[in-house]
């Protein structure tokens, strides 16, 4: 008589990283190409400072919330003509992080903290919702993370995110899926280079920005 075929048997106590049911984490995996290339994780570390909007040393914050930041931009002037929301602890930003939400990522809500917005905002402080994951670069030779908004904003690194969408009325992406696109080390090799004409254009398109806040304000 033939043995049994073989059959593995898990408990939904031993899934995690490495043993999970949903296709979305496989689907995500299978649209990377990994050869010379590094995790996204292996170059950032994500923020976890909070700050209680309410609270004195949060006087005068501009909140931003997902719908002002997009396609790499992070739309100051319409966060300062929102209301925020003060209900729970936001994350603190500070200048040379990225910004990247978790919810529908097809929304392409990335953006980049330019230094230029700190430099407007003054002693003011920049939170953002908890849907966004905060990060700034691992390591100090890297200044900040412009670099990685054309990789984040690509093709490639956008089906990514789109197929790793876990959810179905509020669809977000796992951070492990995020933290595991595949960064191209030659990216990386030129990541000065990139990260100042990333932040070049950004600084004129803040300028203008900026210039014609202030100009509709006066109005």
């Amino acid at each position: 008589m033939k043995p049994p075929p073989f059959t593995c048997i898990r408990t939904v106590a031993e899934l995690g990283e490495q043993l999970v049911l949903a296709p979305e984490r496989h689907r995500a995996a299978s649209l990377q190409h990994h050869a010379a290339t590094v995790p996204l994780s292996a170059l950032v570390l994500e923020r976890t400072d909070l700050v209680d909007p309410q609270e004195p040393a949060a006087a005068g914050a501009v909140i931003l919330d997902t719908t002002h930041v997009q396609d790499g931009v992070v739309d100051l002037a319409a966060a300062r003509r929102s209301e925020p929301s003060v209900r729970s602890p936001k994350r603190l930003v500070r200048s040379g992080d990225l910004l990247v939400s978790r919810l529908r990522p097809y929304l392409r809500q990335i953006g980049f903290a330019h230094p230029a917005i700190f430099a407007e905002l003054g002693a003011r402080p920049l939170l953002v919702s908890s849907e966004f994951v905060v990060l700034r670069a691992r390591t100090d030779a890297a200044q900040d993370l412009a670099f990685l908004l054309p990789l984040l904003l690509g093709e490639t690194a956008q089906a990514v995110l789109a197929a790793g969408q876990e959810g179905g009325h509020h669809p977000r992406v796992p951070r492990s899926t995020l933290l595991a696109l595949a960064v191209p080390v030659d990216l990386v090799e030129n990541a000065g280079s990139e990260s100042l004409a990333v932040r070049r254009a950004l600084a004129a398109y803040h300028r203008a920005s900026f210039a014609l806040d202030r100009t509709l304000r006066r109005a």
